[in-house]
């Protein structure tokens, strides 16, 4: 007896055209934006596997918990410092693949220079500045974090607080590369310079 065809038929690639951002800019690449994002990306795959690594704690730490009744402190801390290196490279990874949240029904009805220029002017007076700002703080916050040996003030805590706090200042430098990366597309769609590759 052949299966009965089912009314409901679904067209993946109808699926995957309705969920891609057709309207993102693809702005030309050049030779040192392209070392930026190769550089970034196999960070970025290192990274990646941090969420699978977390998975794995959380499942270890939830069956020692009910099963065994044994929970440990720093095991906790342990997965609260992966997620946060994970959601804050998260973010660089976001600029540097056009992934992040727009407002793209007004995008979508810009001309494609006159989302250029937004693109341009909003890396270069609110995305810069703000890296610099934040790893301009964040030295002096990691440096006396450890300079006093700080650790977690939970008892069976984490020792070297300054490790996951210096990861501010590396995922903004992240965030800064990933954005001049971008800003080196923008400016060669608008200026022609750098040099667009061709290719």
């Amino acid at each position: 007896m052949a299966p009965k065809k089912s009314a409901f038929e679904l067209d993946l690639h109808k699926v995957d055209e309705a969920a891609a951002r057709t309207h993102a800019l693809d702005f030309p690449r050049t030779r040192v934006s392209d070392v930026i994002e190769s550089g970034l990306g196999a960070l970025s795959w290192v990274i990646n596997w941090l969420w699978a690594i977390l998975m794995l704690i959380i499942v270890a730490n939830v069956t020692m918990r009910y099963a065994l009744r044994v929970n440990y402190i720093w095991i906790e801390e342990v997965q609260w410092h992966i997620y946060a290196v994970g959601f804050m490279i998260g973010i660089g990874y976001a600029i540097l693949h056009d992934a992040h949240v727009r407002v793209d029904f007004l995008a979508a009805n810009f001309r494609p220079r006159t989302r250029a220029w937004i693109e341009f002017l909003s890396i270069l007076l609110l995305i810069f500045p703000m890296v610099y700002l934040i790893i301009a703080y964040a030295l002096p916050f990691v440096e006396a974090s450890y300079t006093r040996g700080e650790t977690s003030s939970a008892p069976g805590g984490l020792a070297n607080r300054w490790a996951i706090k210096g990861v501010i200042v590396v995922a903004f430098a992240y965030i800064g590369l990933a954005a001049l990366a971008r800003f080196l597309r923008v400016s060669a769609l608008l200026f022609g310079f750098p040099r667009p590759r061709t290719g």
